[in-house]
């Protein structure tokens, strides 16, 4: 009796609000957190990339397809040169997503707490308020993957052939912001074939949109062709450098771990999608969630790759916590609201962004990143500070330039972080734009070394060259102008030095190298 009092309280207290006008909340809780702690961070070492490339837009690139160039484009146009700008549509899709998790639980029939539950599942985890954080495609890549199994949800509740036509546009353009997106659709095509909702495949639809798909993708891969497959020679890097670190039982923990705090619900979902025969119809998004696994294991993909797909199990499993825990649903539902809030602030000690500070997340060897080694700090957050003071620091010395010297100054960054955030914090001193040997800045670096100033911005984490010996070496006047001190800075101690006159036996070098570079990513895309 007393649970038919507690729920009927709580539909008294929302029933004011429609089911959309409470999942219209919900987004803009979502959009409120992150236009509230944007700032706590300065960009991530890739956002400074993918400012570059809105910079020189394409329709390929070194490391990643178009997409994230066109929206840092689109963001630096209407926000101006500002972190603002490119954290916009990040935190932008994220209330998006919550619009869609929301339309998912609708079209299964769950009512407000139901919406209420799988919402809250996305908005308080660590994982998804940490990448809604970041400018990079992995943001847009989670909104594509879910609009394409709510999508997909349609299609087969509604048995409606109608729905490939919208699932191939969003293929199309999920790939056209990130790969990993063909893991999704291999997975679904696969369970589909393993169902009775197979005929779907048989229709005219279905031929349509792999046509749309075809057609959306191509430029891409026109590029990719032109370019001697790129992405082959960056993911070929990719697995000497990172993937060679992953390891599988790792993976797996890890997939506990992300979402741990709506642990009951997604492994609900699982469960009931999986062995429930009431539940049969949609059994085949139990097997893509275990088919994308498996892909990403033979793939030695990284764990955060399987992201995309739980929200669509917070949407399951949020609809069969109302549909099948009727007697006490709101004592539960407010238990697993209550367990994600103290998961989220227990994740604040080693997954704090977007919240803390960097005093509070520093511990010692507590972090493991991608080469495999402890540190103090987590990559993430130590890739997120820095940059402003090397970006201002060069442009700095190339204000304290004659104008002679300026028109006669070239610029050299030993990676894409650096030569990134030079180009987003020198743009209003009118910085030209810097050489690097790092990523699609090999596209855009000069042929030749023609000038007889040259700022060079030694990374400390290089270990490539010592910087004294090198560069009195090969120019006749060298001076350290900065030296970057920021503890928390995964490049802390990087140096901008100010040369002139560079010898003969550096152009050919810079030549070589830069050759090389391309040669090299040529020469590995062909094999």
């Amino acid at each position: 009796m007393q649970s038919k009092l507690t729920n009927a309280n709580f539909q008294r207290t929302v029933g004011g609000l429609s089911e959309w006008q409470l999942i219209g909340l919900l987004a803009i809780m979502k959009l409120a957190i992150h236009l509230f702690t944007f700032s706590n961070f300065e960009l991530h070492r890739d956002a400074y990339l993918y400012y570059a490339q809105s910079e020189h837009l394409a329709w390929g690139y070194f490391s990643v397809p178009p997409f994230i160039a066109v929206v840092g484009k689109l963001a630096t146009a209407i926000f101006g040169n500002t972190t603002f700008a490119l954290r916009f549509f990040p935190m932008f899709v994220g209330a998006i997503n919550v619009v869609i998790i929301g339309g998912a639980v609708k079209e299964l029939g769950g009512k407000k707490i139901a919406i209420a539950l799988a919402a809250l599942a996305y908005i308080l985890s660590p994982a998804y308020l940490h990448t809604n954080t970041l400018f990079q495609p992995v943001s847009f890549n989670h909104f594509f993957w879910l609009l394409a199994t709510f999508l997909m949800l349609k299609m087969v509740n509604r048995s409606d052939p109608k729905q490939w036509l919208w699932i191939g546009l969003v293929f199309g353009l999920g790939f056209l912001n990130k790969y990993s997106i063909v893991f999704l659709y291999a997975a679904f095509g696969l369970a589909l074939l393993l169902s009775k909702h197979r005929r779907l495949i048989w229709t005219r639809q279905f031929i349509m949109a792999a046509g749309l798909m075809l057609v959306i993708i191509l430029p891409n891969l026109i590029w990719q062709s032109q370019n001697h497959w790129a992405v082959v020679h960056h993911m070929a890097r990719l697995r000497e450098s990172q993937l060679v670190h992953v390891n599988r039982i790792g993976f797996l923990i890890d997939q506990l771990v992300m979402n741990s705090h709506a642990m009951f619900i997604w492994i609900l979902a699982v469960v009931v999608l999986l062995f429930v025969d009431q539940e049969k119809n949609f059994r085949l998004f139990g097997l893509t969630f275990i088919l994308i696994l498996l892909l990403l294991l033979l793939g030695s993909g990284k764990s955060y790759y399987s992201l995309g797909i739980y929200p669509i199990l917070f949407v399951f499993g949020a609809f069969y916590t109302e549909k099948y825990i009727r007697r006490f649903l709101l004592p539960v539902a407010g238990f697993l609201v209550a367990s994600m809030l103290l998961a989220l602030y227990a994740s604040l000690s080693f997954d704090g962004i977007p919240f803390v500070t960097y005093e509070q997340a520093l511990r010692k060897d507590a972090y493991r990143w991608e080469d495999g080694q402890y540190h103090d700090l987590s990559q993430d957050m130590a890739d997120m500070t820095g940059w402003k003071e090397l970006g201002e620091a060069v442009g700095a010395v190339y204000g304290d330039l004659d104008e002679t010297g300026q028109n006669n100054c070239f610029i050299f960054c030993d990676n894409y972080g650096q030569a990134g955030a030079v180009m987003f914090y020198g743009k209003k001193q009118g910085v030209p734009q810097p050489a690097s040997l790092n990523d699609s800045f090999m596209f855009w670096s000069p042929d030749q070394l023609d000038s007889d100033h040259v700022i060079w911005v030694h990374s400390s984490v290089s270990g490539r060259i010592d910087p004294e010996t090198f560069l009195t070496r090969h120019f006749e006047e060298v001076q350290l102008k900065y030296t970057i001190q920021n503890p928390y800075f995964r490049e802390n101690g990087s140096q901008v030095y100010l040369c002139k006159h560079p010898t003969d036996e550096l152009k050919i070098l810079y030549q070589k190298r830069l050759a090389e570079e391309r040669g090299e990513q040529k020469n590995e895309s062909s094999n």
